[in-house]
């Protein structure tokens, strides 16, 4: 069932439910699909609508500070089905080692390991209409110490889960999704210990709100949106629920995202490969989790040059492969690695003109809690502070960049398929010269700011995704990611959504 919360329509939430969730987006709509398939009711609370607003987006208006980064209300949206309105649709699970605490790597490690979430592996595929099984990860051309070729997998087209599941929400007796309902508190008991009830409003000026009671309440809305409710839920505590030892909002992660390097390739290269360190490789180097992608331009092709120019270019073109690349290292523009010259002017024949691409970064970001989410003094149309968000990269992080392109070079060499020529801001550690220069970036990522840990002092939400100090109050996302790995989070998100409804149907159902 679906209903307008800016109606009369909110009379059919006065009803106690088992279970409500707050975000209707891919973790808010996979558990309350699972919740129902249980026999749980549901109270799905979305705060925007079925289609976007600028009334509503500008909710997610907040302030950057530290490296550039995209605007707030642009990376991620509010209506129904969330950001997967935008995403583009690449999965792939954290490897096993990326649950594992490093020495190296401070406050790393999950309370969980894969195998605790291995068992949601084909239902996300499902889900995500993922074509086929797990598919192997394809083989290096010879055999490495330091790198695997890894493989994404794609929703194509990506799966938008608010039309994905429209339909059937709406056709459900178990759920009842409200638009336009907009958290405003979290009300606890006596003992501060319980939520007893969660109060929204539309954006009306003159509403007075409505409550929702529940068994349990789950937060769905995102790795800055759930720091954000739990800091602005200071009501009857001052510090915000959850912030008993001043964690909400802190270890903000992303997944750094830099182009690095200009690739020669030896031979044709038309495809898009993905590398992965192995776990010994982050050992013996103490850094992080990351990809690297090959990537080649897109095919061009030109039209032969006159012929005294034919004559002069093929003279040059039959240096060997390490001449030339020297040419392209040093700026000269001259491409050799095709067949075009003195043959193709007489048969004024169009071919691909280069073997070229390049090398890009995505990187697990160190967990450092001086990147947060807090709050700000300015206050939105709900009258809630809206966010600062401090965004920084450190020693590690650079360590890890750094580490990482250099022996990527050698492994293309070593693995005969062609030469990196560096980006200079990467070699001199430059983080601010690349951020300025549109290098680097974030990839719309955002994770770890209810960090998971079976310690309060450690982490926000424990095993089960329960935030800490609370009997009935749950986060779902990748808030709750205790390290960020290097995958695109949205497979691992749906594997917490389906573990976390078995949780609940367990403890409240069963």
């Amino acid at each position: 069932m679906i209903l307008d919360a800016g109606t009369a329509e909110r009379s059919a939430f006065a009803e106690p439910f088992d279970v409500c969730i707050i975000g209707a987006g891919p973790a808010g709509i996979t558990l309350a699909r699972r919740l129902a398939s249980a026999g749980a009711g549901v109270a799905l609370m979305e705060g925007g609508d079925l289609d976007f607003s600028n009334d509503s987006q500008d909710l997610y208006t907040g302030r950057i500070s530290g490296l550039d980064y995209f605007p707030l209300d642009a990376v991620r949206l509010r209506y129904l089905g969330g950001s997967s309105n935008h995403w583009a649709g690449a999965c792939r699970e954290l490897d096993a080692h990326d649950f594992e605490p490093r020495p190296h790597h401070p406050w790393s490690g999950w309370p969980i390991g894969k195998e605790d979430l291995d068992p949601y592996q084909g239902e996300v595929a499902r889900i995500l209409r993922l074509d086929g099984g797990n598919f192997p990860d394809p083989p290096l051309r010879r055999d490495s110490d330091d790198f695997r070729r890894i493989l994404y997998r794609d929703s194509r087209p990506p799966l938008r889960f608010g039309e994905a599941f429209h339909d059937e929400i709406a056709a459900s007796d178990a759920i009842r999704l409200a638009l336009n309902a907009n958290l405003v508190d979290l009300r606890l008991d006596d003992t501060l210990g319980t939520v007893t009830e969660a109060r929204f409003r539309s954006l009306e000026a003159d509403d007075p709100g409505f409550a929702v009671r529940a068994r349990a309440y789950v937060l769905c809305a995102g790795g800055l949106e759930n720091p954000r409710i739990l800091l602005n839920a200071r009501s009857q505590i001052p510090a915000g629920i959850g912030n008993q030892h001043d964690l909400v909002g802190r270890f903000f992660c992303e997944h750094p995202y830099m182009r690095v390097g200009e690739v020669v390739f030896e031979e044709r290269f038309f495809a898009t490969e993905y590398h992965a360190p192995t776990p010994d490789f982050l050992d013996a180097y103490e850094v992080l989790d990351f990809n690297l992608q090959l990537l080649a331009d897109r095919p061009r092709t030109r039209q032969p040059l006159s012929l005294p120019k034919e004559v002069a270019r093929e003279a040059v073109c039959v240096a060997p492969f390490t001449e030339r690349l020297a040419q392209r290292v040093v700026g000269n523009t001259l491409s050799c690695a095709d067949d075009l010259g003195l043959r193709a002017y007489f048969e004024r024949r169009e071919m691909p003109e280069d073997f070229s691409g390049f090398a890009a970064i995505q990187f697990e970001q160190a967990l450092d809690p001086s990147n947060r989410v807090r709050l700000a003094a300015e206050r939105d149309a709900l009258g809630l502070q809206r966010i600062v968000l401090d965004w920084r990269l450190d020693d590690l992080d650079r360590r890890t960049m750094r580490t990482a392109v250099l022996h990527f070079g050698m492994l293309l060499a070593d693995q005969g398929i062609g030469r990196v020529r560096v980006t200079d801001w990467i070699l001199e550690d430059d983080f601010q010269a690349g951020n300025a220069a549109g290098d680097l970036s974030g990839s719309y990522h955002h994770m770890c700011t209810t960090r998971m840990s079976d310690d309060p002092r450690r982490g926000v939400v424990d095993r089960d995704c329960r935030v800490h100090g609370t009997s009935n109050l749950y986060a779902g996302g990748s808030s709750v990611f205790a390290t960020a790995g290097h995958a695109t989070p949205t497979f691992t998100i749906l594997q917490l959504a389906l573990r976390l409804g078995d949780h609940l149907d367990e403890t409240l159902l069963g």
